[in-house]
């Protein structure tokens, strides 16, 4: 796609949230110049037997241009100068205080050019006095209170299968904060410093829940918010098979059709039901569903407007005939050779054509962005042979 067609990013990131946040311009037409060190990446921890050839970093490095640079050599930093000078974008995940060290930070870059958008992504942010404390998806969102929430009420606090703090909190937060400061650089001819902390992110995403109680209502507990199993009328709920389902009849008419549907009208008036009230309807929806399969009850309700649907595996969900007809399994070129599936392009632009574009090799990219800076070949033997980039 085009969309993103003339904007350059360097990509310094490793790890999840910034190579995702660097995946979405690349596939919308960025040129994204990932910057690794000259040795074999590992770029998450997923990296599997082969580095940098893992399934994931197959997917968060698909369109992007590779090249390999010592920043803690004299060439190495001048080379990456070189490249901020007509970028419009630089991305960072490490520790506050590293790129400084390395030279490459906003204050050194954006002296040389005042349009650079320079977003560092970081766990704590780049101020206070949690700056420099290490840290995890699951420690963000520890501290932003959503993993104290997360689970069943009695019940331990429960982990999430995505990485809200890395996804959410940071690499669209810093997506959404890049975009901003490019349309503000339109009016004021300036780039910015974009600071995304994960745990401001993640608290932000907080919203109704966090909002509500700093208006003063009471803090909510696990397992009992409207939406995490206070109302029978939102849950998950076990069928015959093993399967499970999950209902969504928050607002009045859905519960109405659903009652009917399944021929309960006495609990017409109990959809918010609460406490030993509440129970008792829980528990018989709990009979009700365990008297048929999950594929029985999907078929029950197909074509009832009521907001139900199967729990799907992750298998049953990519091979869903919506996610086929969305477009959200493409295929993409292999760096192993051939061709694979990954996930597409989540947001839609009627029109736009989609050329998606496989990850590139380790160093890939070295001689063609060198050259594209005015770098002989012979100039590139010597950088190899220094270990400025990557060696044959």
């Amino acid at each position: 796609m085009s969309l993103l067609g003339g904007i350059r990013v360097l990509d310094l990131s490793l790890q999840l949230p910034g190579p995702f946040c660097t995946l979405m311009m690349a596939d919308y037409g960025a040129d994204v110049v990932k910057v690794d060190e000259p040795v074999p990446r590992m770029r998450n921890p997923f990296a599997g037997e082969k580095p940098g050839l893992s399934p994931s970093d197959r997917y968060l490095n698909r369109g992007k241009r590779s090249l390999t640079l010592n920043l803690k050599s004299p060439e190495g930093k001048e080379i990456f100068g070189a490249l901020a000078d007509s970028a419009d974008v630089v991305v960072e995940g490490f520790r506050p205080g590293v790129t400084a060290r390395l030279g490459v930070d906003y204050a050194a870059l954006s002296a040389r050019n005042p349009r650079l958008v320079y977003c560092s992504i970081s766990g704590f942010g780049q101020t206070g006095p949690m700056r420099d404390v290490a840290g995890h998806d699951i420690n963000y969102i520890s501290y932003a209170g959503i993993l104290g929430l997360c689970g069943a009420k009695d019940g331990p606090p429960a982990l999430p299968a995505v990485q809200i703090g890395d996804l959410f909190g940071g690499a669209m937060m810093a997506l959404s904060g890049i975009l901003m400061a490019l349309l503000s650089r339109q009016t004021t001819g300036l780039g910015r410093l974009v600071d995304v902390s994960m745990t401001d992110g993640s608290l932000a995403m907080f919203s109704l829940h966090a909002a509500s109680y700093l208006a003063g209502a009471e803090e909510p507990r696990r397992g009992e918010m409207i939406l995490t199993g206070r109302y029978p009328c939102y849950d998950v709920y076990r069928c015959s098979d093993g399967g499970y389902v999950s209902l969504g009849a928050l607002e009045p008419w859905f519960w109405k059709g659903f009652v009917q549907a399944i021929g309960r009208e006495d609990l017409a008036e109990l959809q918010y039901a609460e406490g030993e009230e509440g129970e008792r309807v829980r528990a018989d929806l709990r009979k009700l569903f365990e008297s048929k399969s999950r594929g029985e009850w999907v078929r029950f309700f197909d074509g009832k407007d009521i907001c139900f649907s199967p729990v799907l595996s992750l298998s049953e969900a990519v091979s869903h005939p919506n996610v086929k007809e969305r477009g959200m399994v493409i295929e993409v070129g292999s760096p192993l050779g051939g061709r694979e599936r990954q996930p597409g392009f989540p947001i839609k632009f009627p029109g736009a054509a989609a050329a998606p574009r496989r990850a590139p090799f380790l160093g890939e990219h070295d001689e063609e962005i060198l050259k594209e800076l005015g770098f002989t070949a012979q100039r590139v033997g010597e950088l190899r042979k220094k270990g400025v980039i990557r060696g044959e």
